[in-house]
């Protein structure tokens, strides 16, 4: 295997000051092109493009010198370096490409290009970056959108995205998540917690999305953070994508990779949540890393630099931008198509998915094991939401997974081409890759199948339970009534023949100055009768049944 990079290949950023007129007007021309045909709305609404008015008034602000007068000054202000934006792979037979990283518009567009390369978008994007890459390419402004358009209110785009498969240009979308340790292991939280930590960060994602619309150069290369998930105290987990693309360019080909991943370093693009619970943590993060190698036999070569560089203080999917290709064979890279190239990419997703189930179906043994062997008592149907919530984080993974599934059955003739000069000669490395891709997707789809199955057998228990300790709540109330009801009758049959006897003989006692009789009398009347009554209390049931069967026996 080929030495990889050197940081000092790594950290070559191509950099320039001063755009050329022609630069300019391309871009110019690309950006306003778009607002033209987003106009067509008028005179043809059923086949215009105006669900892409946002993606216009994005690209033509850099030329309104008002908006462009207040983007420069956004940018002195914050006097910050700009982040690469694009970095690209140039392939030549048998070597592992160099990652060339560009964190300036203008010199990207001097790059001249003569075979096959790789091209990685790296974060949030600025609208003189899409500009440039949109016009040196001739690209379809929908594979921006396709990117983007879930990132803005679906107002603004007409709720145009995700589109249909026969529109979505040949595309790839895979979504990566990452796994983000915060405070010590175990530290569970109640479900009231949980949700006043997810709406906390909803609400700082939504803030994050209203500014990108007004992207600044300096903010391009920055990470895009698509949601936040929160399973318990001591986890977090970031979701972003990736979209791919291939560009034809005569007999050559680019693989275009946008990810969410950017370039920082550390943790302060992660919003934690600012709660009780997780503010004391906040400084307590560690990035769970994605494990995807598979042979071991190989020693690779890593200074101490790269070494440190992979710690828990940077995220797994920024350093693919970086270092992308360590896992493919490229000496076979003369006759390979674009899907080949797309190996590493998806051994990666693949691990990082698999990490993200071992994680959830960790989450759910939590949550589910006080209720294998159920204590009725105790069961809270609250839990029933911890359930709901995961079930609706893997339906949405489910989804994802299809996605990839159907692309791997049939990849687009695009991908599966390896140049337009030797049309009819076969990428050979091509379908080892889509089987062995394959199976690993077909394994996490029904893992994420089974999990689902797990979250409804959680609820259904819990629902039983619940059934179970109301059905025994009822029990012990009829019970309870029933030794009131006795208890009443028992007081009220001794008082009775008390409150009859002193009714009849009133105050009229020899003892009291009101009568002739002695009071024994009245003892000796009420104490019999009392004692019928309390036998007639305690011993009602057996003397109906005697009565009865004397009754039979009678008759």
């Amino acid at each position: 295997m080929d030495k990889p990079p050197s940081d000092r290949d790594l950290d070559l950023t191509e950099k320039t000051t001063t755009p050329s007129a022609a630069i300019t007007a391309d871009a110019k021309s690309y950006a306003f092109s778009l607002g033209d045909r987003v106009k067509s709305f008028g005179s043809e609404p059923l086949h215009s493009i105006a669900y892409l008015k946002y993606l216009a008034r994005y690209l033509t602000s850099p030329f309104s010198k008002q908006q462009h007068h207040h983007r420069q000054h956004v940018l002195q202000k914050q006097n910050i370096p700009h982040n690469p934006f694009v970095i690209v792979y140039e392939l030549k037979p048998g070597e592992r490409p160099v990652a060339r990283p560009y964190s300036d518009p203008e010199s990207f567009a001097d790059f001249s290009q003569s075979g096959n390369n790789i091209i990685f978008l790296t974060g949030r994007p600025s609208a003189e970056w899409l500009n440039i890459i949109g016009s040196k390419y001739q690209l379809d402004p929908r594979i921006f959108h396709q990117h983007l358009g879930a990132l803005f209110p679906g107002q603004k785009h007409c709720y145009a995205v995700p589109s249909l498969p026969s529109r979505s240009l040949q595309s790839l979308r895979l979504r990566i998540p990452t796994i983000l340790f915060i405070g010590s292991q175990g530290r569970n939280l109640g479900i009231k917690g949980l949700e006043l930590a997810r709406d906390k960060c909803n609400g700082e994602l939504r803030r994050a999305f209203r500014s990108f619309q007004d992207s600044a150069i300096s903010e391009a290369g920055t990470s895009i953070i698509r949601n936040i998930d929160i399973y318990d105290g001591s986890n977090l987990v970031i979701e972003q994508e990736i979209t791919a693309y291939v560009i034809r360019r005569g007999n050559d080909w680019s693989v275009l990779i946008w990810n969410d991943a950017g370039h920082e370093k550390g943790f302060g693009h992660i919003p934690v949540p600012p709660t009780e619970h997780f503010t004391p943590v906040a400084t307590d993060l560690q990035f769970c890393p994605v494990f995807f190698e598979n042979n071991l036999t190989e020693t690779r070569s890593s200074d101490e630099s790269q070494l440190k560089a992979s710690s828990h203080t940077q995220q797994s999917s920024i350093l693919l931008n970086r270092h992308y290709g360590a896992t493919i064979d490229w000496t076979q890279s003369a006759s390979i198509s674009p899907l080949y190239i797309l190996q590493e990419l998806l051994d990666f997703n693949a691990a990082a998915i698999s990490q993200y189930i071992n994680m959830v179906e960790e989450v759910l043994t939590d949550i589910g094991s006080p209720f294998e062997f159920p204590s009725y008592e105790h069961t809270k149907l609250e839990a029933i939401l911890h359930y709901d919530y995961i079930k609706a984080r893997l339906t949405r993974l489910i989804r994802s997974l299809a996605e990839v599934r159907a692309f791997l059955l049939q990849p687009p003739g695009n991908w599966s081409q390896p140049s337009t000069v030797s049309p009819k000669k076969p990428d050979e490395h091509a379908p080892r890759l889509l089987t062995k891709s394959e199976e690993d997707f077909q394994y996490l789809f029904e893992r994420a199948q089974s999990l689902i199955a797990i979250c409804e057998d959680g609820k259904s228990t819990l629902i039983s339970n619940a059934s179970v300790q109301d059905a025994l709540r009822s029990a012990a109330e009829t019970k309870l009534v029933t030794r009131l009801t006795k208890a009443t009758n028992r007081v009220t049959f001794i008082f009775l023949p008390i409150s009859f006897i002193t009714a009849v003989f009133g105050m009229n006692f020899q003892e009291f100055g009101q009568g002739d009789l002695p009071l024994w009398i009245w003892a000796a009347v009420t104490v019999p009768l009392l004692l019928i009554s309390v036998l007639f209390v305690e011993k009602g049931d057996d003397i109906r049944s005697w009565s009865r069967s004397l009754s039979r026996k009678v008759g």
